[in-house]
């Protein structure tokens, strides 16, 4: 099983029906393309590694330090890896 491929579908899976109820009926009418849902999961990577980084900065104890830093570590890689397709693509950010 090849996991990049495998990480690709997770990622250009449809976004849930709740998700684009929640963005408004216009998100409905619309067809999503995979650039559109890449630029969604970009933005929403971001906003993660935002939160990732105020977590990480906040915390005081040792242990929630650690799962701070991990967590950190994983919204990098999940953020540099839609970056990563996006040039593959050749989409202006």
């Amino acid at each position: 099983m090849n996991l990049s491929i495998s990480i690709k579908e997770r990622f250009f899976k449809g976004r849930p029906f709740i998700t684009e109820k929640a963005r408004g009926s216009n998100a409905l009418k619309r067809d999503y393309t995979s650039d559109d849902q890449l630029y969604d999961f970009l933005d929403d990577a971001r906003c993660e590694l935002e939160k990732a980084v105020l977590t990480f900065n906040e915390l005081t104890d040792e242990k929630a330090i650690d799962y701070a830093s991990y967590n950190l570590l994983a919204a990098r890689a999940k953020y540099s890896y839609l970056l990563k397709l996006a040039k593959e693509k050749k989409l202006s950010l």
